[in-house]
This record gives structure tokens, C-alpha cells and sequence, in this order.
């Protein structure tokens, strides 16, 4: 796997792989420099990094100072925060091998209940295959140009490195008020969709 400078780098330089990231599974590097990050920090003052945003403004951060490969957390625009990954290559293996991650997340069941994330992605997958035909292709595209590793258990890998955020760590920006954000880890169960 790369480490993290030099898997920016190489999103950077290739606008195809960029343009796939943030199309698909919304890490976008390019529009980070409109991402106002200036009052986002952690309790204890770990240095944030951010190095991309998505489609609602919610950003991606590297934990912590310079390293070949630092956790990644992820701040949505809802004020709930949290770990990722614990590098950015995790981090990526996970999102593009589960676009549907941060969904995913929402239906597990308060608390985090792995078996709930289980039902909750085995349903959402259906709906991703039916709106993205090509989600195979994208997947294989992204993973060879970026050289990522196929996770065996991208469920199970996503739930370890949510489960792995410190809770006496708080996300707090100053710029929303100065509130400490709360969990990625939903309370809903898929069945609130499939109900629809």
C-alpha cells in the first residue's frame, strides 16, 4: 500500500482518478481549498489535516502530525465525526469497496451493531448496483490506480475503525458553534427503509 503524500499525490496528479472520487464515492481533493477548516480541532489539540470534502460538506482529515500514514477522520455536515480508517489506504479500500459507507453507518442500530451494518449493507449494495451498473468497473479502476488492497471484510473493517475513535477524543468547530460533535454510529435499522 502507499502511504498517505504519496496516494494525494498520485489522486492529484490524474484527474480521471480524481474526477472517479469524487463522482463516486465523494472524496473529492480538488474543491478542498473551499473547505473551511481553520476552527475544526480535537479536544485534546492532535493536529487536523484536511485533504478533502464531500458533496454536503462534510470533510476528511489526517490524524495527527506528519507521517507515512496517519488515521483519517471523517466530519460530516451533520456534527457527528469519528475515524475512518486507520490510514488513508484503509481508508479509501473501504470507501470505494462500500460508496454507501456513510449511509451504511446511519443504520447501525445506535451504538454500532455490526450484524445491523451487515443487513443494512447486503440491502443498500442492491440499490448502489441498480443506480451505478458499472460499480464493479469503477471499483477495480480505483483500486488498481491507486494500488489499494481488496478488503476481505470492508464491513467489518469500517465498524473496527469507527469502534476505534476515542470517546474521551471530541471533535469540536468552532466555526459551528464550538458544540462537541457526536458519533458516526447511527440509530436506525435498514428496516426504516425497506418499509418505504
Amino acid at each position: 500500500m502507499l502511504d498517505d503524500i504519496s496516494l494525494l499525490r498520485r489522486i492529484a496528479a490524474a484527474p480521471s482518478v480524481s474526477d472517479v472520487l469524487r463522482d463516486f464515492v465523494e472524496f473529492d481533493v480538488e474543491d478542498v481549498a473551499s473547505v473551511h477548516d481553520s476552527t475544526a480541532r480535537l479536544s485534546s489539540s492532535v493536529s487536523l489535516r484536511v485533504i478533502a470534502c464531500d458533496g454536503t460538506a462534510g470533510r476528511f482529515f489526517l490524524v495527527g502530525t506528519e507521517a507515512p500514514s496517519r488515521p483519517v477522520l471523517y466530519a460530516s455536515s451533520e456534527g457527528d465525526a469519528g475515524l475512518i480508517g486507520s490510514s488513508l489506504a484503509i481508508t479509501l479500500a473501504t470507501i470505494v469497496a462500500m460508496p454507501n459507507w456513510h449511509d451504511l453507518l446511519g443504520f447501525s442500530g445506535g451504538g454500532g451493531d455490526l450484524d445491523q451494518m451487515r443487513r443494512a449493507q447486503a440491502w443498500l449494495e442492491k440499490g448502489m448496483r441498480r443506480t451505478h451498473p458499472d460499480l464493479d468497473q469503477l471499483q477495480a479502476f480505483l483500486v488498481g490506480e491507486l494500488e489499494l488492497d481488496v478488503l476481505e471484510d470492508p464491513v467489518l473493517t469500517l465498524w473496527q475503525s469507527v469502534r476505534a475513535t476515542d470517546p474521551t477524543e471530541t471533535f469540536i468547530d468552532e466555526g459551528d458553534g464550538g458544540l462537541p460533535w457526536g458519533p458516526l454510529f447511527g440509530d436506525w435499522t435498514i428496516e426504516r427503509l425497506m418499509r418505504r
